[in-house]
């Protein structure tokens, strides 16, 4: 039994060691699209929804971190347009049920 035991340890190493190889990395970040992200995310109405926050209650989480990604999108996405590089319209996300 103690024989294969250190078999056993060798072929996890290897196992371990090819590993995948790293997926690619990301192209980096347009500069107005990051501008843009910064402009959504210091936004006041999003302070005004962290003054709501109750992190001991996951419902009061949940609401408050979907409403905030909502908010984000869409304080994001009208920076985008107001420098013209999206189009308007196109389809609003489904938003989950708090139920």
């Amino acid at each position: 039994m103690m024989r294969g035991l250190p078999a056993l340890g060798l072929l996890l190493l290897a196992a371990c060691a090819g590993g995948a190889p790293a997926p690619p990395a990301a192209p980096p970040e347009d500069p107005v699209a990051a501008a843009c992200r910064a402009e959504a995310r210091g936004a006041p109405a999003l302070r005004g929804l962290a003054q709501q926050a109750n992190f001991d209650n996951p419902n009061n989480a949940d609401r408050i971190g979907n409403e905030r990604r909502q908010i984000e999108a869409r304080l994001y996405g009208e920076c985008m347009r107001r420098r013209g590089l999206t189009r308007g319209g196109g389809v609003e996300p489904v938003r989950r049920s708090g139920f």
